[in-house]
């Protein structure tokens, strides 16, 4: 059941549902709240995109990339890395 109010200072909870996450939201203190199997679902998301990021680091090491720049590449791996940071943009 998703809280209400704010256990730190009663306020009422903002609940945000991003990548099937429903996140509560304090928004006055910034705390935040995950209800039962959440957390496991954000860990999930963890680890697919850091198993999508071994392979091309090991082609990296092994200077496969196949570009003079950083720039495909880099993006592909900001692009992987904002669903994280897109979780908790709120």
């Amino acid at each position: 059941m998703p809280l209400h109010t704010s256990p730190i200072d009663g306020a009422p909870m903002r609940t945000i549902r991003r990548y099937g996450i429903e996140i509560d939201v304090c928004p006055t203190t910034g705390g935040v709240w995950l209800d039962r199997g959440e957390l496991e679902k954000l860990i999930g998301i963890i680890r697919e995109d850091a198993e999508q990021e071994i392979p091309s680091r090991a082609r990296l090491r092994r200077g496969e990339d196949g570009s003079d720049d950083d720039g495909p590449s880099r993006r592909a791996r900001m692009d992987r890395k904002s669903r994280l940071l897109d979780l908790f943009d709120f």
